[in-house]
């Protein structure tokens, strides 16, 4: 049986905390690398990351996860002041990943 874990900043974690999830903390990318590769030791099955945690990390995690199906990451927004509609923000998600601007309807 394969166990959750969230990798967040401070300010989320209580939250996840008080909802029952392992939460490990870390306040940049370099930090969230070293979480995930001790989770990569353990049974984890999917690891939830706060995307502004990722950033610049991609080519490190292409390569910690190499041959490896678990843990599953997944990336969750940063809570922000101002909340972008769900519209934009997966707009904003396919511009980042494709590089192209795409309009939903």
């Amino acid at each position: 049986m394969y166990r959750v874990a969230v990798i967040t900043d401070a300010e989320t974690a209580t939250g996840f905390r008080l909802a029952g999830v392992e939460v490990r903390e870390a306040v940049s990318p370099e930090q969230t690398l070293e979480h995930l590769q001790t989770l990569l030791t353990l049974d984890y099955g999917l690891v939830a990351v706060n995307e502004d945690l990722l950033k610049g990390l991609d080519e490190a995690l292409d390569r910690v996860m190499r041959g490896r199906d678990t843990p599953i990451i997944v990336p969750f927004p940063a809570p922000k002041a101002q909340l972008e509609s769900g519209e934009n923000y997966i707009a904003r998600l396919v511009k980042e990943h494709i590089g192209f601007y795409v309009k939903l309807r």
